[in-house]
């Protein structure tokens, strides 16, 4: 008696290809290979999902759904902006390849647009608009996007030092800075020091809205 056909339905499908893609890469990608994973004829992957466009463009559906429902807690605008845009480079680090997807797709704008009215909306809060409200949401995710690229590139690119101590003189007066400058980049610290630096101000200014008199005193 021959075994009975492993079922599948669209979201599995969808769940052992983003496996696939992180674990070997976009280029690695075929639908041969998925169904080898999953164990089923391809025929019954393009049944459930459609062919590798298809598939892409449901995996970047799921990726803006995960982008638009980012958790995001905090008593004060500042530490809800500060919560977002942690949460959100997580997100990017974690699926950096559906992130490339959405890239070649031309979706970037749209995967990015939730996140960037949360941080409007929070700003907006603080009174900050307009021109200023684009010159600060841009900083964010600005600082975002390159620490969460630096961070993946890091980790898969060739092991090599972070200065060549040939470039330093011995006589630099800080030898200090020089040492530390030779070991590995801590990238999540790096990202929490621009983080905070960038807020101070919001944090600055939201104290100010709490001092401030209310109008109906």
């Amino acid at each position: 008696m021959s075994p009975k056909p492993k079922a599948v339905d669209a979201e599995s499908i969808l769940d052992a290809a983003a496996i696939l893609i992180e674990t070997r890469g976009v280029e690695a990608f075929s639908m041969r290979a998925l169904a080898e994973r999953i164990g089923v004829a391809a025929t019954s992957i393009y049944w459930h999902v459609g062919g590798r466009d298809a598939l892409f463009d449901s995996l970047v559906d799921r990726l803006l759904a995960e982008m638009d429902g980012l958790p995001v807690h905090g008593a004060g605008a500042a530490e809800r902006i500060a919560a977002l845009a942690r949460n959100q480079r997580s997100l990017l680090i974690r699926r950096q390849h559906l992130l490339a997807i959405a890239h070649e797709r031309d979706r970037t704008p749209t995967l990015f647009l939730p996140v960037q009215q949360r941080l409007a909306a929070e700003l907006a809060a603080l009174g900050i608009t307009g021109t200023q409200a684009a010159l600060v949401l841009r900083a964010i995710q600005v600082h975002v996007i390159s620490s969460a690229v630096m961070q993946f590139s890091a980790v898969r690119g060739p092991q090599h030092q972070e200065e060549d101590p040939t470039l330093w003189t011995a006589d630099w007066p800080d030898q200090e800075l020089v040492a530390a400058l030779q070991s590995p980049t801590d990238y999540d610290a790096v990202f929490e020091y621009g983080l905070e630096s960038l807020l101070a101000s919001l944090h600055e200014l939201e104290e100010q809205v709490r001092a401030a008199p209310s109008s109906s005193a």
